[in-house]
Formats: C-alpha cells, structure tokens, sequence
C-alpha cells in the first residue's frame, strides 16, 4: 500500500517499480475526476461518473472509498480478486483514508508512506504540474498537511527527494519484506520434511 500527498511523486515511483519487475502488478482505482492527458480508463483508472460510483458503493463493491479534493475514489473487491487471480503482488496507490480502511481489509500488506522533502518542495511540485487550478492547489496544499499528520499509520517512511533514490528505498523494503519469517515459513517446512525424510 503506497501513500503520498498529491504531487509528492508516487505514481512516478510506482510506475518505474512496475516496468523493471514484473512480480508485481497495479491495482487499478475507480474516480470520478476528469481524466488527466496520457490517462488511459482500466490502465490508470477506471474513470466513471458520480452516480456510477454511488451506485457501486451502495452495492458493495468496493474493498475501500474516500472522497479526496472533492472527487470520489475507490478499489474495486473484483480488482483486488483479479491480482490475486494472476498470481501477483498488488500494488495499491491509495489515500491515508483508503489505507485506513485497507488495514481492516487486508492485514498482511505492507504500508509505505511517500512524503516531499518539505512543504515549500510541495507546493513548487503541484505548481509546476499546471494540472489545477488556483483553488485545486490551496485544497491539495491542506489536504497534504491533514495526510502528513497520519504518518503513525504506515510501516515505512520515504522521503522523495530524487525519484531514483526512492524507488531503490522502496525495493530495499520490499526486498526485506519477501524474507519476514512469516512470509518464507512455506519454504523453511517444506526444506525440514526433506531432511526428515532422507529416503523421499
């Protein structure tokens, strides 16, 4: 689970985490905001209309959902199906309300949190994207200040200052959760029953 303010440089870590292993796989989130240009609908989001996504919500079909700089978001129960499906890693790009609710859901994930190096590196980040309007970057701006106070809540703390330099903290991180004792018990008693067994 990776979380960030808006503008912090998640999804550019994310994407150069997916293109050089192929073990993992993105889980796709639903919104209601504008698509964005080189925004591609079932690959960067499922983008659907608000009364689409209430629709889904009161059925059920989200495993989480927040309302976020006014706009709706969500993981879909069939996406999170379709990973595990596959037989790969997802990688969940959620908000500190979606990861809230995601610890209550999905126990054995590993919470990381991507934070800017200060809030004046921030708020240049957000300007330089001219993605949004005067308005949409003081609300960006305050909500980052609300999710920074939420740190307690992840596992792991990166702090971007060079997109190189996170994507191989984050690698570290995974690279020492594949180990945990929890994670390599399927292996280590797989390896006892052969040494206790010398004529299997």
């Amino acid at each position: 689970m990776v979380s960030a303010p808006s503008g912090t440089g998640k999804t550019t870590i994310i994407k150069r985490l997916l293109e050089g292993d192929a073990r993992f796989e993105f889980s796709v989130s639903t919104t209601t905001r504008p698509r964005r240009p080189g925004e591609v609908d079932g690959r960067s989001y499922y983008f659907v209309t608000e009364d689409e996504f209430v629709r889904m919500r009161d059925r059920g079909d989200f495993v989480e959902w927040a309302l976020v700089h006014g706009r709706l978001y969500g993981t879909l129960k069939k996406e999170v199906d379709r990973l595990y499906a596959g037989g790969k890693i997802p990688v969940f790009d959620v908000d500190v309300q979606g990861a809230r609710q995601l610890r209550n859901t999905i126990g054995d994930a590993v919470y990381v949190f991507i934070i800017p190096p200060s809030l004046e590196v921030l708020k240049q980040r957000l300007h330089d994207r001219e993605t949004e309007s005067p308005e949409q970057l003081r609300l960006r701006i305050e909500n980052a200040i609300k999710e920074l106070r939420e740190y307690m809540m992840y596992d792991y703390i990166i702090v971007n200052r060079v997109v190189d330099e996170s994507l191989e903290c984050l690698k570290s991180i995974i690279g020492a959760e594949l180990c945990r004792t929890r994670r390599m018990e399927g292996i280590i008693k797989d390896w006892r029953l052969e040494r206790d067994n010398p004529a299997g």
